[in-house]
């Protein structure tokens, strides 16, 4: 996986809908006449550690080095979002002003907490050969993958998780209300020529753009704008069967 992966990972924590957050006033802070003993110091870096937690990465890991050795459509999929049209979508939703001040919020309060949030970059380490014969008879193409990865990626669990977590209206609910607070830059970003010009190209192998728009929408609790995502008509794919991508590509989401 790439760099990206964890802001991936990072950005994809919702499904339970926009709530409220509760900012402490600065009368709350020592010396300025509080009441009561002061809580404990926010920490994002512990409430995210509790999210991943969740997630398991060392089968969703083995999950797509399956798919990247047997599967023409999830081969397609890496490929487009590695083509130079792929990196530079990715690069200006990051660029986007908003995004980047979302992400200096979210480093200042990961120094503020007691705890630091550490993830390891996950490399896809692969051969060009099947460990076992029968793996290539294991891949169901581009739905098949998301059938399989809801196994290790609990979207329904994740969102229940997020949500206790957001009525306890500590800092984890400051970053969600802030994290839907993007959805805009979304609906901005997706609007973009170049942005659409890489969701045709996913259409043409057979992708359906639509879903994954909606379960993105689903993981953030945003509601669905019509007309964000339009399915092309989708052409015999253009990845011939049994090819295989090599490694050492970087998978950027």
């Amino acid at each position: 996986m790439a760099a990206t992966y964890a802001w991936f990972l990072l950005l994809c924590l919702g499904g339970c809908g926009l709530c409220e957050a509760a900012i402490r006033p600065a009368l709350d802070a020592p010396g300025n006449g509080a009441v009561g003993p002061v809580g404990p110091p926010p920490n994002l870096a512990q409430d995210l550690m509790d999210i991943f937690n969740l997630i398991q990465f060392k089968p969703m890991n083995q999950l797509f080095v399956r798919y990247l050795l047997n599967d023409a459509q999830f081969q397609a999929f890496v490929r487009i979002l590695n083509s130079n049209a792929g990196f530079m979508a990715h690069w200006r939703l990051l660029a986007q002003p908003e995004v980047v001040l979302f992400r200096q919020w979210v480093n200042q309060q990961l120094l503020a907490s007691s705890g630091k949030f550490e993830m390891e970059e996950l490399e896809v380490c692969m051969t060009l050969v099947n460990r076992y014969p029968y793996l290539s008879g294991t891949v169901y193409g581009w739905q098949g993958f998301l059938n399989e990865l809801e196994m290790y990626f609990p979207r329904y669990a994740i969102s229940a998780h997020i949500q206790a977590k957001v009525q306890l209206m500590g800092i984890f609910a400051q970053f969600y209300q802030r994290l839907g607070a993007l959805k805009v830059v979304y609906d901005r970003w997706v609007a973009l020529p170049a942005t659409q010009a890489v969701l045709a190209q996913l259409q043409a192998e057979g992708i359906d753009t639509t879903q994954l728009d909606t379960i993105i929408r689903e993981l953030f609790g945003w509601q669905a704008t019509n007309g964000t995502a339009t399915t092309l008509p989708s052409p015999t794919p253009t990845v011939p069967s049994g090819a295989v991508v090599m490694p050492g590509g970087s998978l950027i989401l």
